[in-house]
């Protein structure tokens, strides 16, 4: 299995998504340094504590990313499926089960790992810029408090890397990569929704477990049924 993965790794070009990565990184920071000035404008209050900090930054990294696993859907699956190249891949005397589990192993491995070190440098970034430009007095973050959301920070990335496979489902209904992007949105916005400045959807752990144990269920059958789609 580790042979696949790598092997898929190499046959799909990612460097788009590294880059893709970095500027999302440095647009998400950008965002978050802009708040405290609106907020000092029209008297708003989403990050009047280091917990609104945390609450955003981390819905947007993970709206990011949800959408960058479904273009990976797209890009290694649901394409390939499409345009039939798919059948160099089943032509070799691998079991087609294996071949779709790399790709899907892949898929959340990198999603999950551009969550966890992009959240983390986010973080450490807006900490290093407001202790140099103090943009806003909202960050007072102990060690303990940092550590306790690098912790959570590792529980929602992968709970949120596996629901990000959801969009497997309606790609592959008419291989469809619009179907694709646009079900990974609607994720994001049940996973990322915030309802008033004291009530975030991003912050309950329950709802990306939620989703991650259906995404999982839709694995399960799209694994058991590759065997049974004729591509020719």
């Amino acid at each position: 299995m580790f042979h696949l993965i790598r092997l898929e790794s190499k046959k799909t070009n990612l460097g788009w998504f590294v880059k893709g990565a970095i500027l999302a990184n440095i647009f998400i920071l950008g965002f978050l340094c802009i708040i405290p000035a609106i907020e000092e404008s029209d008297g708003g209050e989403m990050l009047k504590d280091v917990t609104g900090f945390f609450t955003i930054s981390g819905a947007c990294v993970r709206g990011v990313f949800i959408v960058f696993a479904a273009v990976l859907i797209s890009k290694m699956i649901i394409d390939e499926f499409k345009n039939r190249t798919v059948l160099i891949m089943f032509s070799y005397p691998i079991n087609r089960k294996k071949i779709l589990s790399a790709k899907l192993i892949l898929i959340v491995w990198m999603t999950f790992i551009a969550m966890t070190i992009s959240h983390t440098l986010v973080i450490s970034g807006f900490i290093g810029l407001n202790h140099i430009f103090h943009l806003t007095p909202a960050m007072n973050l102990t060690l303990s408090d940092f550590l306790a959301e690098l912790i959570k920070v590792i529980m929602f990335g992968f709970t949120s890397s596996v629901a990000a496979l959801i969009p497997l489902y309606f790609g592959m209904r008419k291989y469809s990569t619009p179907a694709t992007i646009i079900s990974s949105l609607l994720i994001v916005s049940v996973t990322c929704q915030s309802i008033g400045p004291n009530f975030s959807l991003a912050n309950i752990i329950y709802i990306p477990l939620a989703l991650a144990i259906i995404a999982l269920g839709i694995v399960v059958l799209a694994i058991r049924n590759i065997n049974h789609i004729d591509l020719d």
